[in-house]
C-alpha cells in the first residue's frame, strides 16, 4: 500500500531505477485536495521503512482491527511501551484502540467500545483521550456540533460512561462547531484529581486570538478558565487552533496548527505553557506565556509525501518517548493517510522544560 494523493489514475514502472510513477487526478482547490505525480523508491530495510507508520494486528475472529480518524493520544498507565487512541465522530461506535510501539511499524492490538451510561454501545466526537492516572478508566473530551454539545466524559476501565461534565453555559452559547480538542488529568498526592482541557479556536466573546484551555476540578466540580495566545495567519480561508494537550512535568504541552495541508502547510508545533498551581480567579481569563518546543513540520515533510493537515495526537509514554498523530479524516477531502511519529524522547522534545 502507497501513500498517493486523492484519485491515482495513472501507474508507470520505471524498471532501471526502482521507481513507481503514480499520478493522481482530483483536484478541489478549495478542499486543499491537489492533482499529482508521487515517485516511490524500491528499498530495504530500516530505510525503506518508512510507511505505513501504524498497522492492525488481527481481532479475536481473525479480521483486521479497523480504524482511522485517530485524533488523541494517551500513555497507558503501567505499561511504559503502549499508548491510548480513540476513534471521532467518523465512526460509530466509538473504540478506544491499544496501541504497542515496540513494534515497527506500531501495531493496533486491541479495540474497547466504548457504551453509554446503560451499557449499549454509543458515539461520541472524541477529540482527546486521558487515561486516568489513578483509579482506572478514562477522559474523553467530547466536540459537540454546537457549543452545548461540548462535554468531558468520564468512562471506567470496561468503556462505560460514568460521568458526563457540561461547559458551562456563558461558554457553550459564544461556541460554534469547533470545541473541546484534548484532555489531560493530573492526579497530586492526596489524590485530588484535576483535569486539563483545551477548546479548539476562541469563543466569540473572547479577546481576538485567544483560546480557552478549561480546569476542571473533580472533587469539586467547578471549572476556571486560562487563555492561550495563538499564532496568526493571512491566508485566506486559513485560521490557527489548539488540537491538543498534554501534562509534562510542570508545563502543558499542546499542538497548535493551521488548516493548510500540502505544500502550504506552515504551522504544525508543539508549544509549552506553566501548568498552574491553582484555579484562576472567576470570571477572569490570565494568558498563560508559552514557548516553542518542536517544530513537528520537517518530521511531516521527510517522506517527501503530501503533508498532512490535522496532526491532531500527542503523548509522552511511560518510557519517555514522545509520539504524535495525525487525524486522516477518515477521507472526508483528505488524502487518507494516516502518519504516526515517534518524535524522540522527551528530553529532546521538551530540552527546554
Amino acid at each position: 500500500m502507497l501513500p498517493t494523493t486523492n484519485g491515482p489514475e495513472g501507474l508507470l514502472p520505471i524498471p532501471s531505477r526502482g521507481l513507481l510513477a503514480v499520478s493522481s487526478e482530483e483536484d478541489d482547490a478549495a478542499a486543499g485536495v491537489r492533482a499529482s505525480v508521487s515517485l516511490f523508491r524500491l528499498g530495504k530495510g530500516r530505510a525503506a521503512a518508512r510507511f505505513p507508520g501504524i498497522v492492525s494486528a488481527t481481532d479475536a475472529t481473525g479480521a483486521p482491527i479497523g480504524w482511522g480518524a485517530l485524533g488523541a493520544l494517551s500513555a497507558v498507565p503501567g505499561r511504559p511501551h503502549h499508548l491510548y487512541t480513540v476513534t471521532d465522530a467518523a465512526y460509530s461506535p466509538t473504540r478506544i484502540l491499544t496501541v504497542d510501539t515496540t513494534r515497527r511499524p506500531a501495531l493496533i492490538t486491541r479495540a474497547l467500545t466504548v457504551k453509554d451510561a446503560s451499557g449499549q454501545p454509543v458515539g461520541y466526537d472524541a477529540e482527546g483521550i486521558a487515561a486516568r492516572p489513578r483509579g482506572g478508566g478514562y477522559w474523553l473530551a467530547v466536540e459537540g456540533k454546537t457549543g452545548a454539545g461540548n462535554q468531558l466524559v468520564r468512562l471506567d476501565r470496561d468503556g462505560v460512561t460514568r460521568q458526563t461534565v457540561p461547559l458551562p453555559a456563558d461558554i457553550a452559547a459564544n461556541l460554534g462547531g469547533q470545541g473541546f480538542e484534548g484532555v489531560t488529568a493530573t492526579t497530586d498526592a492526596r489524590g485530588r484529581e484535576i483535569v486539563w482541557a483545551t477548546l479548539q479556536r476562541p469563543a466569540a466573546n473572547d479577546p481576538a486570538g485567544v483560546v480557552r484551555i478549561g480546569r476542571y476540578d473533580v472533587a469539586s466540580g467547578t471549572w476556571s478558565w486560562y487563555g492561550y495566545r495563538l499564532e496568526t495567519t493571512s491566508t485566506p480561508g486559513d485560521w490557527i487552533g489548539l488540537s491538543e494537550i498534554t501534562v509534562v512535568g510542570d508545563r502543558l504541552a499542546v499542538i497548535e496548527r493551521d488548516k493548510l495541508n500540502g505544500p502550504a502547510a506552515r504551522v504544525k508545533r508543539v508549544y509549552t505553557v506553566a501548568l498552574p498551581t491553582s484555579a484562576a480567579a472567576p470570571g477572569t481569563l490570565p494568558v498563560l506565556p508559552k514557548r516553542l518546543a518542536y517544530d513537528v513540520l520537517p518530521e511531516l515533510r521527510a517522506t517527501h509525501g503530501w503533508t498532512q493537515e490535522k496532526l491532531e495526537g500527542l503523548a509522552v509514554a511511560g518510557n519517555g518517548e514522545v509520539y504524535a498523530v495525525t487525524d486522516n479524516d477518515a477521507l472526508d477531502d483528505a488524502t487518507g493517510e494516516t502518519v504516526f511519529l515517534d518524535l524522540g524522547s522527551s528530553r529532546k522534545v521538551f530540552r527546554r522544560e
